[in-house]
């Protein structure tokens, strides 16, 4: 601020000094008298207002100039005070600021002093007892002195007895190795008339074993070898008897249309109570080939069911639920054909007891993309085995099945 009032006076100073002329007054008027000049003069004072003139358009562009220059200053002086008065109130700020720290650290320190008075009574109190161990220590030093001695005597006196016990021990040690070299002398020939009676007690019960496994597959053999004959002709003689039963039952039936139809039952009856006779021993046979006849958009969930049933030996399949209900146990292998219909990405499993086993898949990069999967399985008596969906919408499917469910008992 005093430099802009420097300033300003300089300032008023040059614009008085542009306005005063060497050759008028302050008033403005000449100061000569063009009367009384004569004519040599006129020129000279031409020449003299001329550099006048001049004089004065120089002062004039040196005022605007110092104008200018006047007004940046002032406008710098005004961005200063503004930044003085910015750095005032962030000086404010701080020092309010280191204030409240000083306050805070005044705390602390009257904390840290509680805390160093508290901590010089807890040294203080150490020291005490520090002191009083130091006592006890020197106590317990000077009785563990007394009590080491008294050690001392006492080992030196077990030693001497000791001493006395090795000296008898050394005597009975001599007397045990010679009788120690004599059994020595005697262990190898007993050791090796042992062996010889338990190898040969070895034999005899192997040869003895051997004797008896031969006598048992023989008779196994022959007894195996008369129930195969044994059953033979018994079921020969109950087909044989059969037969004629069967022949009997058409000659008297012969007579109605009723009787006709009853013997016709009969037979059947009879033919197959004699086929599972003939068949009595013989493995099971149990086989399945089942699928649908027509594609499916709407199925997304539970079990796949198969109702076209092409095969089902052993009858295991129900094409109801859809579910191979095994007859008898045994190795079982199942085989699973799926269609996706158009691009449905369809994934179906082959599921034992309610556990998925194996996976068909049908990508979706292509529309009928087909899935196909495996598996073996060993299954009791009463296991059920069917296909159950895990993703996708629909299969396709045709009169002649595409999509299609096999197993067969190995």
């Amino acid at each position: 601020m005093n430099m802009f009032c420097t300033l300003l006076s300089v300032f008023v100073t040059i614009v008085h000094v542009a306005s005063f002329s060497l050759l008028t007054d302050e008033n403005g008027h000449n100061i000569t008298d063009i009367g009384r000049v004569d004519e040599q003069n006129v020129e000279i004072f031409k020449q003299l207002l001329n550099q006048e003139t001049l004089i004065r358009m120089a002062l004039v562009r040196n005022v605007h100039i110092l104008m200018k220059d006047m007004i940046t200053v002032k406008e710098g002086l005004a961005a200063a005070e503004k930044k003085i008065v910015e750095n005032q109130a962030s000086a404010d700020r701080e020092i309010a600021e280191l204030k409240r720290e000083v306050k805070i650290l005044k705390r602390e320190n009257s904390l840290l002093k509680n805390e160093s008075y508290v901590h010089k009574q807890h040294l203080a109190n150490m020291d005490e007892n520090i002191t009083q161990i130091m006592q006890h220590n020197q106590d317990v030093q000077i009785k563990n002195e007394a009590e080491r001695k008294m050690f001392e005597k006492n080992i030196s006196d077990t030693i001497s007895d000791i001493k006395i016990e090795v000296r008898y021990m050394s005597v009975t040690l001599l007397d045990l190795k010679s009788q120690t070299r004599d059994i020595e002398s005697r262990i190898p020939d007993s050791i090796e008339e042992k062996s010889m009676t338990i190898f040969r007690a070895v034999n005899s019960s192997l040869n003895d074993i051997n004797t008896k496994l031969l006598s048992t597959d023989n008779k196994l053999a022959a007894a195996v070898s008369k129930l195969e004959k044994s059953q033979a002709e018994t079921a020969l003689s109950f087909s044989d008897d059969v037969n004629a039963t069967i022949e009997s039952l058409k000659a008297e039936f012969k007579q109605s249309q009723f009787e006709q139809l009853k013997l016709s039952a009969a037979v059947t009856s009879l033919e197959m109570f004699r086929m599972n006779v003939t068949t009595c021993g013989q493995p099971k046979k149990v086989a399945f080939t089942v699928g649908v006849m027509s594609s499916n958009t709407g199925w997304n969930s539970g079990a796949l069911i198969f109702p076209s049933v092409i095969s089902n030996v052993g009858g295991g399949y129900n094409p109801s639920t859809g579910i191979f209900t095994a007859p008898t146990d045994g190795n079982y292998i199942f085989f699973l054909t799926v269609v996706e219909y158009q691009k449905q990405y369809s994934k179906v499993d082959i599921v034992m007891n309610g556990v998925s086993k194996v996976r068909t898949m049908g990508h979706s990069d292509a529309s009928y993309q087909t899935g196909v999967n495996m598996v073996f399985l060993q299954l009791q008596q009463g296991d059920a085995v069917w296909a159950r969906r895990y993703s996708g919408t629909g299969y396709y499917s045709n009169s002649v099945p595409i999509t299609t469910f096999s197993g067969f008992l190995l």
